[in-house]
């Protein structure tokens, strides 16, 4: 007669134990080379993964800030153009200005050179009036300073009137006598234009530095976030080979067992 024989409960129970807890390390490992991070819930690692959503917020909101500081870096670089376009047709004024007061010249002469300049004043306008971002005007003292938020803190772009700065081109007349024209207004406007451009670049600058700041802090961050979630693959690797060996292993234990147990019942009856 052959008797066969279970091992006793709390032997199969602990086996049982051991072999659930090996399936679940090897899930998870499973699991980590899928996603490729070790912290794929809370119950993976509580503290990391609340300290790895506040780190990949943070990272996203400088990202986004990034966005928004070169939006306005654009702008900025967009009124410059026009102040330097503008710059360039007071000097044409200028020249105009500078043959007019010339005493060979005769008055038909200086009429044609006073149409010339009033044409070059009419570009300016237009250039102001032309000078926008998204629909907001850069240059014509319409649309107030512009808040720029940079993710942690905000920059401005302060507001620009350079239509209030070149008004007095409109009477500016060099058809009268050469002796008594002057060039009042037209310094007026040079330094004006001078010193908007002096402010956007110094704007420009500080939008620049805080986009270098913002990209380099949110890559500090991401790597920081990377570190606490993410798997290591080989690490990943070594534990699924490892939980398969340990399962394949305590199977063959538990069938040693229950083979050893027979044979000894058997044996005792045998005899």
């Amino acid at each position: 007669m052959k008797v066969q024989s279970n091992l006793n409960t709390a032997q199969y129970q602990n086996h049982i134990n051991n072999m659930k807890a090996n399936e679940e390390q090897q899930k998870k490992a499973s699991k980590e080379l899928t996603t490729g991070k070790k912290v794929n819930t809370a119950a993976d690692d509580a503290v990391a993964m609340s300290i790895s959503e506040q780190l990949m917020k943070e990272a996203k909101s400088l990202t986004t800030g990034s966005s928004n500081i070169s939006y306005g870096i654009d702008a900025a670089n967009i009124a410059d153009g026009a102040l330097s376009n503008i710059s360039d047709s007071l000097g044409d004024i200028e020249q105009n200005s500078v043959r007019a007061m010339n005493g060979l010249y005769s008055e038909s002469d200086r009429a044609i050179l006073q149409e010339a300049n009033e044409q070059t004043v009419a570009t300016i306008n237009q250039t102001i009036n032309q000078a926008s971002y998204n629909g907001k005007n850069l240059l014509d003292g319409t649309t107030g300073d512009i808040n720029i938020n940079t993710g942690t803190a905000s920059a401005t772009i302060t507001e620009t009137d350079a239509k209030a700065a070149m008004a007095d081109l409109e009477n500016f007349d060099v058809s009268g006598n050469p002796d008594e024209i002057s060039t009042e207004a037209l310094d007026s406007a040079y330094s004006s234009v001078s010193s908007m451009r002096s402010q956007i670049g110094a704007e420009t600058n500080g939008l620049s530095a805080a986009y270098d700041v913002n990209n380099n802090t949110a890559e500090n961050l991401t790597a920081a976030q990377a570190a606490k979630e993410d798997a290591e693959f080989n690490e990943s690797v070594t534990k699924m080979k490892s939980s398969g060996v340990v399962g394949a292993a305590q199977n063959m234990t538990m069938k040693n067992q229950m083979e050893s147990q027979e044979n000894l019942v058997n044996k005792l009856f045998q005899a």
